[in-house]
């Protein structure tokens, strides 16, 4: 398959070697692996749902209203994840799912939009920045792969490698099925899922049009991939991000953080509590990552690529490798943003360089 997208790379010269993409590990707490249906808070349902990524779950939520169901997110566009939300909906005693609101397009939260949201279906609400994603991502392939081959490329990646890594994107066609959103949301919309009313929060970083959603009568926070209890979500600079992806990513776990949720509902992981602590551990964490970059491009210029490898050593697997430059480059990016280094392009490349201590090149 070659898609994974929640990605914690381990800290250099530690003894973690191997990259945890949604996996169990002894250098992370344990995350559960039962698949089933739990009611997390009152008239709330999670329905985990396995995605095949060294195994991994993904959290779905229904919100029931008599007959009608609400759906927030939705799973891969597989048999097993399908029949699991259809039978999820007659345990919960409705016949139909009335809305269906996606956190972002990434096929283990969009996948199977099509087969419930449509003509007939469900009302598919999607953020405006997420829409124009879909269609070069799973319809009309072509452009998008020439450009991931080229920003491959210029980043400092080889040629062959290149091309084996642009061509992984045409597998994701295989797990999803877009549909057409009837509403286009902006942020700070409230919207009336099952009995309850939810705040959207627009918070870019993981994908350009991420979502999570409040209920500022039980302080519930659904998370989405944006604040995870184990893992750091993957904040890639990449064709279809935006221009500085880390930093609207620690904006929007701090912003969230100041509304003090009394438990946050994941995407993947276990319900969890205490939200401002785990967003100071995930903002040291890049923190950490930020310097340790910082720290590699005191000896001289470097290509991201070569950034990568020096933070995180070889990988075997070459969708790790690209999945480690594009958290590079967003690192990079960042530290560009805040004065820090300098990037220099030219038609065929793209370079790192430190600043001096008065801020200029060398």
């Amino acid at each position: 398959m070659g898609f994974r997208h929640v990605l914690l790379l381990p800290e250099p010269n530690s003894p973690a070697t191997k990259v945890l993409i949604l996996s169990r590990s002894a250098t992370i707490p344990d995350v559960a692996t039962e698949t089933g249906l739990t009611e997390v808070a009152a008239d709330v349902y999670e329905l985990r749902l396995p995605i095949p990524f060294e195994d991994g779950l993904v959290n779905v939520f229904l919100f029931p209203d008599g007959e009608s169901v609400d759906l927030l997110d939705c799973g891969m566009n597989t048999d097993e994840s399908v029949a699991a939300i259809n039978a999820a909906v007659q345990q919960v005693g409705a016949r139909r799912i009335r809305r269906l609101v996606v956190t972002h397009i990434h096929p283990d939260h969009y996948g199977a939009a099509g087969v419930f949201a449509g003509d007939g279906l469900a009302d598919l609400y999607l953020h405006r920045l997420e829409v124009p994603l879909v269609h070069p991502r799973y319809v009309e392939l072509e452009h998008l792969v020439s450009e991931v081959r080229a920003y491959l490329l210029v980043n400092g990646v080889p040629a062959d490698e290149a091309e084996v890594l642009s061509n992984s994107q045409r597998a994701l066609s295989q797990i999803v099925k877009p549909a057409v959103p009837a509403v286009q949301l902006d942020g700070a919309e409230t919207l009336e899922l099952g009995r309850r009313r939810l705040r959207v929060e627009w918070t870019p970083g993981h994908s350009p049009g991420h979502i999570c959603l409040f209920d500022e009568i039980d302080r519930l926070l659904f998370a989405g991939d944006h604040m995870l209890p184990e893992l750091s979500p993957n904040i890639g600079l990449h064709p279809q991000s935006t221009p500085d992806p880390l930093h609207e990513y620690l904006d929007g776990l701090w912003r969230l953080a100041r509304y003090e949720p009394h438990l946050i509902l994941p995407a993947h992981g276990r319900p969890f509590t205490n939200a401002s602590g785990r967003v100071a551990e995930l903002a040291a964490h890049h923190k950490r990552r930020l310097d340790q970059i910082a720290a590699i491009l005191a000896s001289g210029e470097r290509s991201a690529w070569q950034v990568a490898l020096e933070l995180w050593g070889p990988r075997d697997n070459l969708y790790e490798k690209r999945l480690a430059l594009q958290e590079g480059l967003a690192h990079l990016q960042a530290l560009a943003v805040e004065g820090r280094l300098q990037k220099f392009v030219t038609p065929d490349s793209v370079r790192w360089r430190p600043l001096t201590a008065v801020g200029q090149a060398d």
